[in-house]
């Protein structure tokens, strides 16, 4: 958080810090620091939102002041060299990467060994690995996100258990589910997109949650633990997500959030903390909503001619690589139209008519659109690039990269409007490069990703109309399709990450297999409903995550400390296709190089629990449970 400049207020007293020694800190930052609430003042840190309703916070709220909470003001202070406590721990998980990797080759050419078994013991012993199963998600999914890196899934859902919904991280090199959090009133909205969002460096993972809050998460935290790092509460009431972009720093985000400024939406920092504000009744100049006015080069007199002449991006927004600005598309103001605003002074560079249709390049250099046929702009200056390409019936974008090129893949539809060939039209920049005699699938959970290129960008493949998968290398002077791949019929997004690893997913369904080989690494279907009685009752809230439903026909339960309740007597073989020894919750482990306890009910998995508090407890209340 940037306070240079800014009138801080301190309001109550903050566990561990004195208010003299708070007020010298932020000074030393450029932040002035006064006794009383004023019109000059900026924001305000409380200790505590809740319970210190004092006369200096009445009026900050009075004053629609932006209101911190002391964990934010405890952050900002903090010394930076401790910011990132995790690095010490990432060069161990990297070790076991490589460690695993050694291993299953191992594996391929002489089996299980003993190694895989003493290496296993190891991990269990001195990492802590805890065993999981991917089963976290009592509805369906209602949106995902690749991590930048292409190394990890997220998944959520929005409502169907006691605490809301539930955010899952799966390995993709794997296909196992490393860790499962509980979100408070549910993640997004059914159609509503982007509602889960990484940063940059896949460390930090933003939600829109709980219909009117924006959060960012650790991803890789214990269920238990304190996963929200940052929220802000500034949607007044909101019943349904408004656009929103997390920075690339995982530290910022933009909100579109009702402002009295003609350029809609705020800019807030989400360091650490929460904060509650209205931007709706915010003075015009306050630093976190964007320009007052737009350039009077942009104005027209058919946009001014509209009741609300707010530019809003309420139709799609996201950051620029670098954090400078704001790419955004809107529709308020009577036509579809695209800008950008530039971070630091919070006024539109550029704006721009467009079609309905549009998607901004990867590396920021080029928009395009579909206007009567696709057309390209430069995404710096706005300008035309080019005359266009005449394409038409285009009904889905989508960008990739190779190497320094960005590469389109522009999707037509059978039966589209303008009676255009179905196929898919491959461009490197705005220079079409050929067409695909494929017909892309039109339905799904988003239909641009019915497409997905390869992180090499030299390959892509699509979901066909008879439920499968094909993959076309696309690095020579013609295309050529390499393979076909089965997945789930239902499969409605085509999802390319890392280690050429690809996900086939719809709301029910999840399957991780090779883009090369077809092997499948993780197949899942969700929301089975057996007839059977849960092993461990259902009177107990604090066991209900421990069952799962592999099938129609079992409930199974599972420990962490590696004991599995099986009533049909599966064994680790089967057990080990679902479940998976996790590490810092972002690494798994295979189950079939360990040893697991399956056991056939309750009262034996208290027996083989030991000394474990759940242990203990089955043994005292097996009764209870039959």
């Amino acid at each position: 958080m940037d306070v240079r400049g800014k009138t801080i207020v301190l309001v109550g007293r903050f566990e561990g810090l004195r208010q003299d020694e708070a007020q010298r800190r932020l000074e030393e930052l450029g932040a002035r620091v006064t006794g009383s609430v004023t019109s000059r003042t900026d924001l305000v840190f409380v200790d505590s939102l809740h319970y210190n309703e004092g006369r200096k916070l009445q009026e900050a709220r009075r004053r629609n002041l932006p209101i911190f909470d002391d964990k934010a003001l405890r952050n900002l202070l903090a010394d930076e060299d401790v910011a990132d406590c995790g690095e010490p721990r990432a060069g161990a998980i990297s070790d076991l990467v490589a460690l695993r990797a050694r291993l299953l080759k191992l594996e391929r050419e002489q089996g299980i060994t003993e190694e895989h078994r003493a290496a296993t013991r190891e991990v269990r012993e001195r990492e802590g690995a805890l065993l999981r199963h991917p089963y976290g998600n009592q509805v369906e999914i209602n949106d995902y996100a690749l991590s930048p890196c292409g190394r990890y899934l997220a998944t959520g859902t929005l409502i169907g258990n006691d605490y809301g919904g539930t955010l899952q991280i799966w390995e993709m090199v794997t296909g196992r589910c490393v860790n499962a959090i509980g979100i408070e009133g549910g993640i997004g909205r059914p159609g509503y997109e982007r509602s889960i969002q990484w940063s940059a460096d896949s460390r930090r993972i933003g939600l829109a949650y709980h219909t009117d809050r924006v959060g960012v998460f650790d991803p890789f935290s214990p269920f238990l633990g304190s996963v929200t790092l940052a929220e802000c509460l500034i949607t007044d009431g909101a019943t349904r997500p408004v656009p929103w972009a997390l920075a690339p720093d995982g530290r910022r985000v933009f909100v579109n959030a009702g402002t009295p400024c003609e350029v809609g939406g705020c800019i807030v920092p989400m360091d650490s903390g929460e904060l509650n504000w209205t931007t709706r009744d915010a003075p015009p100049a306050h630093p976190f909503l964007l320009a007052d006015g737009l350039r009077a080069d942009l104005r027209t007199e058919e946009t001014d001619a509209q009741d609300d002449v707010t530019l809003q991006a309420d139709g799609w927004v996201r950051w620029s690589r670098d954090g400078t600005r704001l790419q955004a598309q809107g529709g308020n103001r009577g036509r579809a139209e695209a800008f950008v605003i530039d971070v630091s002074s919070g006024q539109v560079s550029w704006l721009a008519g467009i079609g309905k249709l549009a998607a901004w390049s990867p590396d920021d250099r080029l928009l395009v659109h579909d206007d009567k046929g696709l057309r390209f702009l430069d995404a710096v200056t706005g300008k035309p690039n080019g005359q266009g390409t005449g394409h038409q019936g285009v009904s889905a974008l989508q960008w990739g990269m190779r190497g320094d090129v960005p590469r389109l893949a522009a999707l037509v539809g059978e039966g589209n409007a303008s009676g255009t060939q179905p196929g898919v039209l491959i461009y490197d920049e705005d220079r079409f490069r050929y067409r695909l005699d494929v017909t892309p699938v039109e339905e799904g959970m988003v239909y641009a990703d019915s497409w997905a290129w390869a992180p090499s960008g030299d390959a892509g493949a699509w979901l066909t109309t008879d439920g499968r998968v094909e993959v076309w290398s696309l690095d020579g002077d013609e295309p050529q399709r390499l393979r076909t791949l089965d997945v789930p019929s239902e499969t409605g997004v085509l999802l390319w990450g890392a280690d050429d690893v690809l996900v086939a997913m719809s709301p029910t369904t999840l399957r991780f297999l090779r883009a090369e080989s077809g092997e499948v690494l993780g197949d899942f279907t969700f929301l089975h409903t057996p007839r059977a009685p849960k092993p461990l009752g259902n009177n107990y809230w604090f066991f209900a995550r421990k069952h799962f439903a592999p099938d129609d026909k079992t409930w199974c339960a599972v420990f962490e400390e590696g004991v599995v309740i099986a009533p049909d007597g599966r064994g680790t073989e089967s057990l080990d296709e679902v479940l998976a020894w996790t590490v810092d919750e972002c690494l798994a482990w295979p189950v079939r190089w360990g040893e697991l306890d399956v056991v056939p009910d309750a009262r034996s998995a208290g027996w083989a629990l030991g000394d474990a508090p759940d242990g203990a407890w089955l043994r005292q209340y097996w009764d209870s449970l039959q």
